[in-house]
């Protein structure tokens, strides 16, 4: 552990946690003494992450689910509190790219990267507010909620309007829940990645043209970061740790870049 304040025994529900940055997330968590419930569109995943965790001697039960189907994302609230009686942190990771320029992209290639990335964010946390949210005399500490954005959310990037659109609807809808919770102590904070090395949205664009980056330019993608390196998903995954932790109990309604100094990807 790490000695971060304030996440021994937290319930905490991390979406898209079956691999690359949710995994790391929830197995970060888990390690700090969470309580975490991973939730995945493929439940043989979430249950494999699961597993994982629990043969590393944490505490962790599985959902699967779309965060696009509001009644998903009701059982996966409904899971934390059967599982572990309750809910304290919720991490909105599940997400994926489709991209296109604009002038060639479909209705169906918007509509699906919104759906999944603000609209799931939004179902998320509606559901999740039953838990969250409680009458002044009940809180007894505060709770968080953290949603992956991205830099491209802040500055934009070619040929991915639908992605870059709708995390910068994430970014609103977390300032906007900072100031809407803020009185039932429940924190609300975004943290925008760059150029994560080991996930989907990372690697070689794959067959269907959801995930990935044409393989030619990731040379020059990891050649413009100024801290040396790719990030790794544990870069993301400290971050989230810190805000999901009482370190973080006066800071909300902000979004933590973590992209190594790389805050415009130029790749075309």
């Amino acid at each position: 552990m790490s000695g971060l304040r304030g996440l021994e025994g937290r319930v905490a529900l991390v979406t898209g946690g079956g691999r690359g940055i949710g995994l790391s997330i929830a197995s970060r968590l888990a390690s700090e003494g969470c309580k975490v419930v991973v939730n995945d569109r493929d439940a043989d995943l979430a249950r494999r992450a699961a597993d994982e965790i629990r043969r590393s001697g944490g505490a962790a039960g599985d959902v699967g689910g779309s965060v696009t189907d509001p009644a998903d994302t009701e059982a996966m609230v409904a899971a934390a509190a059967e599982l572990f009686g309750g809910l304290d942190i919720v991490v909105n990771n599940a997400g994926l790219t489709a991209d296109d320029w604009l002038h060639r992209m479909s209705d169906e290639t918007w509509d699906l990267v919104v759906d999944v990335c603000l609209n799931g964010t939004f179902n998320v946390c509606r559901s999740a507010a039953s838990l969250l949210r409680k009458d002044a005399s009940e809180i007894r500490h505060h709770r968080k909620v953290v949603n992956i954005v991205s830099v491209s959310g802040i500055y934009g990037a070619a040929a991915n309007v639908n992605y870059s659109a709708a995390k910068a609807g994430v970014i609103g809808v977390t300032k906007s829940l900072a100031r809407e919770w803020a009185r039932q102590k429940i924190n609300v904070n975004a943290i925008a990645p760059g150029y994560i090395k080991g996930t989907r949205l990372s690697g070689p664009r794959d067959d269907a043209g959801r995930f990935g980056i044409p393989a030619e330019l990731i040379p020059k993608l990891e050649a413009q970061i100024p801290i040396g390196r790719p990030g790794l998903p544990e870069d993301v995954a400290a971050a989230v740790a810190f805000l999901s932790s009482s370190e973080s109990d006066y800071v909300t309604g902000q979004v933590l870049e973590v992209h190594g100094g790389l805050e415009f990807m130029q790749l075309v």
